[in-house]
């Protein structure tokens, strides 16, 4: 005979990362989920993730989850490996359905559900409802409506990976597999990361070389392009929608400033429009749930990426979330109760410490 919790529902507003990860462990333990992403089912041309290699909690999910980001035996993976390998474990999980191209643009609950309601008016229906969407999230809109926004930090990160068999091998070979490199000039900071190239290459040749360039020059053009808007990100610039006139700039910059191996990456990128602009976003939260409803990742407490937390932390809150549900089996908000007093203070700390990155900026 079925427990009672194999029926119940829940309802997860994001389909990257976290809510990858949240739907995978919410149905590893018992639930039946529904994911609604509002992009279309490509892979995200992100950089690389540096994955924290603390000790394991006793926490099986919590294995299962770390196993499958690092693919057991890395620390610095690329996020499309990341989102691919979580994408097909979601594939084979009778118990989750992902949506795509599901635009969310509001949330509710009342004593006995919660729900999601699309732009085209269609509603989804809970028990509970997981916000992992992002630093403009809708879930947190609800959540804390008299602080609903998350504040840009300043600067933005050009992000992007190029593989190895482009560039010198005498420029690479010396470089270790899963290690980050990081590079400081006038024209901002540059982290640069080899990892496991496509089906999981490792040898010099196979692999990936990801970037991340933190920029602090632009953000009058961020204001023109419409990046920004009232001081809010409102997207990142993606290849296409660079300006020649700035990928030039670019070009030039990381011609001036940077050594000749980091230059030949970033050479290849803007040539392929290939990179992102991301503008960087912090957000220090006050509150993660309320009733049948919580956030988790970026959505609760974004910070710069250049602490390697975001993931890191994401994995953390659905952690905690899973805990605190087998604490409370039979009532969801007092689960997410304490699920919030488990982790609100933890990521506000975590946030309060990336800002020590843009004081580097001068931004603070």
């Amino acid at each position: 005979m079925m427990s009672q919790k194999q029926f119940e529902h829940a309802i997860i507003v994001g389909g990257s990362l976290g809510g990858l990860m949240m739907g995978l462990a919410l149905s590893r333990s018992g639930y039946t989920v529904t994911i609604l992403e509002r992009a279309d089912s490509s892979l995200r041309n992100g950089a690389f993730i540096r994955l924290h290699t603390k000790p394991y909690s006793i926490s099986e999910i919590e294995r299962e989850l770390r196993h499958l980001a690092s693919n057991g035996n890395n620390n610095v993976e690329a996020w499309s490996a990341i989102q691919e390998r979580l994408r097909n474990a979601v594939a084979k999980e009778p118990g989750i359905t992902l949506r795509h191209h599901t635009r969310i643009a509001s949330v509710g609950q009342n004593e006995s559900s919660a729900w999601a309601t699309s732009d085209e008016e269609q509603t989804f229906k809970g028990d509970f409802l997981i916000g992992a969407d992002g630093y403009r999230s809708i879930v947190r809109r609800y959540l804390n409506p008299d602080k609903p926004f998350a504040d840009y930090a300043g600067y933005l990160v050009w992000v992007g990976k190029v593989d190895e068999e482009l560039l010198p091998k005498k420029d690479w070979k010396k470089r270790q597999l899963s290690s980050a490199y990081f590079n400081h000039s006038a024209a901002g900071t540059l982290t640069t990361a080899v990892m496991p190239g496509i089906e999981g290459g490792t040898h010099p040749g196979q692999r990936w070389i990801g970037f991340c360039w933190f920029d602090h020059s632009h953000n009058q053009l961020l204001s023109e392009l419409g990046v920004l808007k009232d001081g809010v990100a409102q997207h990142s610039l993606y290849g296409e929608d660079i300006p020649d006139s700035l990928l030039e700039e670019l070009s030039q910059t990381s011609q001036a400033n940077w050594n000749k191996e980091d230059d030949a990456i970033l050479q290849i990128a803007i040539k392929d429009r290939s990179l992102i602009g991301a503008p960087v976003n912090e957000y220090i939260p006050n509150i993660l749930s309320k009733g049948r409803i919580a956030m988790i990742g970026d959505a609760a407490h974004t910070m710069s990426p250049m602490t390697g937390a975001g993931f890191n932390d994401s994995l953390d809150d659905t952690v905690a979330i899973i805990d605190s549900i087998k604490q409370y089996p039979n009532s969801i908000t007092r689960a997410l109760g304490e699920y919030q007093t488990r982790r609100l203070d933890v990521v506000r700390q975590d946030v309060l410490a990336g800002q020590g990155f843009n004081r580097s900026f001068g931004r603070l």
